[in-house]
């Protein structure tokens, strides 16, 4: 849910910077990516849910690292409004780090049944089995 608030972020902050087109570019694409990657995320609040929650994180990280050094390549008339991207970039790639790296969509899907619960459900009569016999008790 981060991921579309910082989306969202992105995307107010250009108009507020008439006079630095590169910088409000930069952040405008920088929103519009992230905002892309949330809706092809295999997460709760994925739309498509196509890619895996660590590729969404590595498309974040590298977003957000852009975004750290950009007062590098940003045109030397825009560097009073180096502070911004700056500062999203850190935000995000803070998110980032702190996000677990399995959402609860996939650690579902990843679930393998034990040995002991796949030959209870395959042996309709588990009474006869002394060792699963204990865990029904």
């Amino acid at each position: 849910m981060i991921d579309y608030a910082w989306a969202s972020l992105a995307a107010a902050v250009p108009p507020m910077m008439a006079d630095a087109a590169a910088t409000g570019r930069l952040i405008r694409n920088a929103g519009a990516a992230a905002h892309a990657n949330c809706m092809v995320t295999n997460y709760e609040a994925g739309a498509v849910r196509l890619i895996p929650m660590k590729a969404h994180l590595a498309v974040d990280v590298a977003v957000c690292a852009a975004l750290v050094l950009s007062p590098f390549f940003l045109p030397a008339s825009e560097r009073r409004y180096a502070a911004i991207p700056l500062l999203l970039g850190a935000a995000g790639l803070l998110a980032a780090l702190m996000t677990q790296t399995e959402s609860p969509a996939e650690q579902i899907e990843s679930f393998t049944p034990s040995r002991e619960l796949s030959e209870a459900v395959a042996d309709p009569d588990v009474a006869r089995s002394p060792h699963l016999r204990l865990h029904l008790e």
